[in-house]
C-alpha cells in the first residue's frame, strides 16, 4: 500500500489544528468533546 493512501478515511477537511481547550496548535482533532452542549472536535489528551 502506497504511504500517500494510508489514514485517508480520517483525513477530511478540517481534521488537524488548534484546539478549541488547550490552544495547541498543528495537532489531530479526532476527538469529540460535548462541553456546554456543544460538540466540538478536540486533540488526544483533551478528549479523553
Amino acid at each position: 500500500m502506497a504511504k500517500a493512501k494510508r489514514g485517508k478515511n480520517i483525513k477530511k477537511p478540517g481534521w488537524r489544528g488548534t484546539c478549541p481547550i488547550c490552544s495547541k496548535t498543528g495537532v489531530k482533532l479526532l476527538w469529540t468533546s460535548t462541553k456546554d452542549e456543544k460538540d466540538v472536535n478536540v486533540c488526544r489528551l483533551c478528549g479523553k
